[in-house]
């Protein structure tokens, strides 16, 4: 992993103070996730970072738009029998990474 994505990894476990309140705390995954863009019909391979109550960090190689909206799904790890859990976000931040890690990663914010 390059010093950029490690750096945007790193400010992600930080708590942050936003509009007065403190942002929620992150667990670190690295699990495979898929996600599609809404209204799409295909889904696409990614990985978790991390993930808190209000939202998470995965990566793609794929480019997404900030404010899009996307449907993303991964396998719950405490489930039995491989539970898939579904959910509805808005990505809310990207950061590209420089070579030779050509992941993209993106902040997505749970809707509803």
């Amino acid at each position: 992993m390059t010093k950029s994505a490690e750096e945007a990894m790193e400010k992600t476990n930080l708590p942050a103070v936003t509009a007065g309140s403190m942002r929620a705390p992150r667990h670190e995954l690295h699990i495979p996730l898929r996600y599609r863009r809404e209204g799409q019909q295909n889904w696409l391979a990614g990985e978790a970072i991390n993930m808190s109550e209000s939202g998470l960090l995965f990566s793609s190689d794929e480019m997404l738009e900030v404010d899009c909206r996307v449907q993303i799904t991964f396998q719950q790890s405490e489930a039995p029998m491989g539970r898939w859990s579904t959910r509805s976000a808005r990505v809310v931040r990207r950061n590209l990474s420089n070579w030779p890690e050509t992941r993209i990663l993106f902040g997505a914010k749970f809707c509803g």
